[in-house]
């Protein structure tokens, strides 16, 4: 051998070096191919399958949600549609006492002609009115066996006495929903009903209706066999290699998506190697889902050889009680690197007997700058797109005029222009966030600084109360407070801060404690209350002072005796309110003081009314006149009195509601410009 190498030519010797080492190199480079093209192939694939678990989970968590929100959306419109019917009926019975007050009708003709009238109201599905008085006897129903009867001992399903709840709520609470179980009318099985009712206190009775509620949930189970239906034709184009799948189960170990059992009751599909208790394994392999569960199993083709080894990552779903599964045969993980061995194999072999030298050299001519730009970037993500060492980059720039250059070149100046990015990304997500939640945190605070508890003074039954505020953005400037001075003067005030946002609503908070401080120290070891006016001029002193803004606060401030109805109201710079008689509505009129806080020293004067028994006063800010449209139409005043007329007779909680209504409604898709604040005090009289 060695005789024969010492003959041969230096360029033969060197040819049989090349293609030694070129053979020594092609089989090392394909089995380590092999094992890395496994590696890769197992990675992505698993990579992949994690993917989708987390889509499938986050698309089964859309879904749930979107019951969830479809119930409450379907409770919430059968809640409206009740308030909204009981609503017209209330303004009928509303319109025969009407009669009888005006003198047109006895109270007897009046309460027969409303009788009548409800008694043959019927919306939805056959749904009716119903009419008790306050010992429980139905003085109008549907039902010949209810009508006329007291059912004050009448009992549902659920062994309740529904009748004496709703009776119980109206008088606390003048209206509202119950929700018992029923006998539909001309059947015979109970099911849930949802009543909405009114306390109608003139002549004492208790209005209601409602509506069965039980297709709610047959059409909650309806769309979950939607999703389940978009699952199947979803899962049935997935596939985890060539044979792997996802499938799903729920606690029953009934086959909900399958490719090949699904409906089937998973607890009767045997296992030579598992046994009956398959599923329980699964569900046990849930408890930590980022963990293989291996088993043995068949395979399409080779049905009962239960000798396939296959993986499983198994996903638990409880709002469900759903188990989603993703099962792959390993042996399938294989083969592509097999079969790419084969072939690099054969290609190998042609290369070295045409083209081994040529091969050689523009291999390790071409592949240098390749592995250079694949090196970098593979360090560029592992760095999570950080700081990386350029200099072989910027090497190439230099060296390589071509293609490879110019992409190198890019590639640098790329990877400078995202660092830039992200950089500027992060400090603007991280301050946007924190601006958000700031605000989020200011809205909590400004509006828990509002009375927000209704009814707001329970044990007193000289007045109703209440009042609501909307802001434009997060946090607004309007503010409206109420309060007992002493046991027989009610303060009360609304206003409205120049400015909106984060300053405003610091404006505001101040003004808010200054009144209210104010109030007390004026009152304290004085034997008289102070007025409005002198409130006011020390409020507005203090506030002028340190206002560099020049910000200001426009407020309507009273004060009522309960126990004579008298009030007295100071205006600075606010709109006027109304006075709610029966039937009618009536402008307050006050003079017109500038605002708080833009000039010291200013005197503002007191006006009095005096509330008589079952008026009201409505006070406001300019959110709602000024509202507009998509036409750029303001509410404006006039509309704001048509709607108070038609409630001049009704609670404070239904004037504040429908005014709301009637805004948003008007409205439409307009945001919101202004802040919305209301508030309405009825009053009944000194009660003894």
């Amino acid at each position: 051998m060695k005789i024969m190498l010492r003959s041969l030519s230096f360029t033969t010797k060197m040819l049989l070096l090349i293609l030694v080492i070129l053979i020594c190199t092609t089989i090392a480079f394909m089995l380590l191919t092999q094992y890395e093209v496994e590696k890769i192939v197992w990675n992505t694939v698993t990579a992949s399958v994690h993917d989708m678990r987390k889509l499938i989970s986050l698309y089964v968590d859309n879904e749930y949600r979107s019951l969830l929100f479809h119930k409450e959306y379907a409770l919430n419109k059968y809640k409206q549609q009740l308030e909204n019917v009981i609503g017209i009926v209330i303004s009928n019975i509303d319109y025969y006492q009407s009669l009888h007050n005006n003198g047109i009708l006895s109270e007897q003709d009046a309460k027969a002609f409303a009788l009548k009238s409800v008694e043959n109201f019927r919306y939805g599905n056959n749904d009716y009115f119903y009419i008790y008085d306050t010992n429980l006897v139905a003085i109008s129903h549907p039902d010949p066996n209810i009508n006329g009867k007291n059912m004050s001992d009448y009992q549902d399903v659920k062994g309740n006495y529904p009748l004496r709840m709703i009776k119980r709520n109206l008088l606390e609470n003048s209206g509202g929903f119950e929700s018992f179980w029923y006998i539909r009318l001309d059947e015979i099985k109970p099911v849930e009903k949802l009543t909405y009712n009114y306390y109608f206190k003139p002549w004492d009775w208790m209005v209601g209706t409602g509506v069965y509620i039980d297709d709610i949930d047959k059409d909650i189970e309806s769309k979950l066999e939607e999703i389940l239906c978009e699952f199947r034709k979803t899962f049935s184009k997935i596939r985890i290699g060539k044979n792997g799948y996802f499938f799903i189960f729920n606690t029953n170990h009934i086959l909900l998506v399958h490719p090949t059992m699904e409906g089937i009751d998973f607890a009767e599909i045997e296992d030579p190697e598992m046994g009956m208790e398959h599923w329980m394994h699964l569900v046990e392999a849930s408890k930590n889902p980022n963990a293989p569960y291996t088993y043995f199993w068949d395979k399409p083709g080779h049905e009962g050889d239960f000798s396939y080894k296959k993986i499983a990552y198994v996903d638990y779903f409880e709002p469900l009680d759903w188990y989603v599964v993703s099962s792959f045969y390993v042996e399938e993980m294989n083969s592509p690197a097999r079969r790419i061995f084969h072939k690099e194999l054969f290609i190998a072999l042609a290369s070295l007997f045409i083209a081994f030298i040529v091969t050689f050299f523009l291999i390790r001519h071409f592949t240098k700058p390749i592995k250079i730009l694949t090196d970098h970037t593979r360090q560029l993500t592992e760095n999570s797109f950080g700081m990386t060492d350029s200099t072989e980059l910027t090497k190439l720039t230099k060296s390589s005029h071509d293609e490879m250059g110019h992409l190198a070149e890019t590639l640098i100046n790329m990877e400078n222009m995202l660092q830039k990015y992200i950089i500027d990304l992060k400090l603007t997500t991280a301050t946007n966030e924190k601006i958000r939640s700031e605000l989020r945190i200011a809205h909590d605070i400004q509006m828990s600084m509002l009375p927000q508890t209704f009814p707001a003074f329970p044990d007193r039954n000289e007045l109703d109360i209440y009042a609501m505020l909307e802001p434009a953005k997060e946090v607004g400037g309007d503010l409206y407070d109420f309060f007992f001075v002493d046991n027989d003067h009610l303060c009360f005030m609304v206003g409205d801060v120049s400015d909106k946002g984060v300053p405003a609503a610091l404006f505001m908070a101040r003004s808010k404690s200054l009144i209210r401080a104010t109030s007390i120290l004026l009152k304290k070891g004085q034997p008289s209350i102070p007025s409005p006016a002198e409130i006011i001029s020390v409020v507005n002193t203090e506030l002028y002072r340190g206002n560099e803004h020049c910000m200001f606060l426009t407020l309507l401030l009273g004060i009522l005796n309960v126990k004579t109805g008298l009030v007295s109201l100071t205006s600075a710079g606010h709109n006027p309110p109304y006075l709610l008689k029966k039937d009618q509505i009536e402008l307050i009129e006050l003079p017109h003081k500038i605002p708080l806080g833009l000039r010291k020293n200013v005197r503002y004067t007191s006006e009095e009314s005096n509330l008589s028994q079952n008026q009201s006063i409505f006070l406001y800010t300019d959110g709602i006149t000024e509202a507009t449209n998509e036409k750029d139409e303001l509410f404006g005043e006039k509309k704001l009195e048509k709607t108070l007329q038609t409630l001049s007779n009704s609670s404070p909680y239904t004037i504040l509601k429908m005014i709301m209504k009637e805004v948003h409604e008007f409205a439409g898709q307009t945001p919101q410009s202004d802040d919305i604040t209301m508030l309405a005090i009825q009053y009944f009289g000194k009660k003894i």
